[in-house]
């Protein structure tokens, strides 16, 4: 059903924001304080201006008042955005966002010919095998998911016989793996030929986006998303030009951040709400554009070595224990070694000696080779950018 209503048209923006404003007051007590009962579909956009900005930390804090009296267990699912942004936030999706979701996705992906039925695609994200497997199959998603935490210089032939035997035309990762894997591509004297580069979740520069489309000599595709599920636009052109999918979200710019209220989940219907990212928006009779993006995401890695670095964006756990996390951050200042400090939430049930255990424990497995060290430390403590914005890392080696 979604496949037919994914669109770009800004002139679905009134319908979609009146419709959103209205379940919002409904259905939220977010929306019942704070939006008036009646209301004209012209008069949707000034309304909106009109409405308190939310945050994570709001969510974080107090859930509930976001959250639709519609939904429970048996039609939605709690989840945390995984921290890449430093604040590991619980929120609420409806079940039918993953239909819609990947509508939009697949939309994307389609204007370079890939189909989820046909192609096999090779996924580098930050997914750990059991046992010693560097590769598997993954029949659900018709993908060939590597382990991206095990491959080396010396196993790629491993991962080069699987890129063969299953055909390999799309690549789909984080674009600081893609880059990393183009060194053991050329190492072993072989570049696949693939139809499209899929890059996902972490930003990326126009610069990287041609070298990596050169290497391979190939289109590369990405998008703009985030765990909250607010807004999807996509890069069509590796132009850093960003087209909207107004089917799915409205951006708006305050006070230079990116601002957006979400169509698509009724379960925690966000209005308002700061991402963390800047963006310029601009338009054309038809659509809405966002350029200029700076994500709060994907910029920092940690190191093994000087070789070897992981990006922010694997380090998420999506696990139970971050719902008793209101913050972590971590801290590098020697290759192999990282500091983790952890902010526990105050109304967690369970001890801040018991949650550093258990994150510990999890990261250990996430990250074999390094030495982790954690530290349970006050919200004041964690480090802020110069404009008051959370950091998942404090990057302190001379790179």
């Amino acid at each position: 059903m979604w496949k037919s209503k994914v669109s770009f048209d800004k002139h679905l923006i009134d319908q979609n924001l009146y419709d959103t404003l209205n379940y919002v007051r409904k259905h939220t007590q977010y929306g019942k304080d704070h939006i008036p009962k009646t209301f004209e579909l012209k008069d949707a956009k000034n309304i909106l201006a009109t409405l308190p900005l939310i945050s994570s930390y709001d969510l974080a804090t107090n859930l509930s008042y976001y959250t639709s009296d519609e939904y429970n267990s048996f039609n939605s699912y709690s989840t945390t955005t995984g921290g890449t942004g430093g604040n590991p936030t619980t929120i609420i999706l409806s079940n039918a966002l993953y239909g819609i979701e990947w509508a939009h996705v697949h939309h994307i992906w389609s204007s370079v010919g890939y189909d989820r039925k046909k192609d096999t695609k090779l996924t580098l994200r930050g997914k750990m095998l059991k046992g010693e497997k560097l590769v598997e199959y993954n029949p659900v998603y018709n993908e060939l998911v590597v382990d991206v935490f095990k491959v080396n210089a010396n196993n790629f032939p491993q991962l080069l016989e699987a890129i063969k035997s299953y055909d390999i035309k799309y690549i789909h990762g984080y674009p600081s793996l893609v880059k990393e894997y183009t060194t053991y591509f050329k190492l072993h004297n072989y570049i696949p030929k693939l139809k499209a580069i899929l890059l996902t979740s972490e930003g990326v520069n126009i610069e990287d986006k041609k070298w990596i489309a050169d290497f391979f000599g190939c289109k590369v595709l990405s998008f703009y998303g985030q765990s909250e599920r607010a807004l999807i636009a996509a890069d069509f052109e590796a132009n850093g030009i960003y087209k909207v999918y107004t089917s799915y979200g409205y951006p708006r710019i305050v006070d230079g951040e990116l601002v957006i209220t979400s169509f698509v989940n009724r379960a925690l219907p966000l209005v308002n709400y700061k991402i963390g990212d800047g963006a310029e928006i601009f338009e054309d009779e038809h659509c809405l554009y966002l350029k200029n993006l700076s994500s709060r995401r994907g910029k920092d890695f940690i190191y093994l070595t000087k070789e070897k670095k992981i990006a922010s964006t694997s380090l998420g756990l999506h696990t139970s224990i971050q719902n008793e996390i209101l913050y972590y951050q971590f801290h590098q200042k020697e290759f192999g070694k990282v500091e983790i400090w952890i902010v526990p939430k105050i109304t967690s049930p369970i001890s801040a000696e018991e949650i550093a255990t258990t994150f510990s424990h999890q990261m250990k497995e996430r990250l074999k080779d390094f030495d982790i060290d954690i530290r349970i430390v006050s919200e004041t403590k964690i480090v802020k950018s110069h404009r008051g914005k959370l950091m998942i890392l404090v990057q302190e080696l001379k790179i």
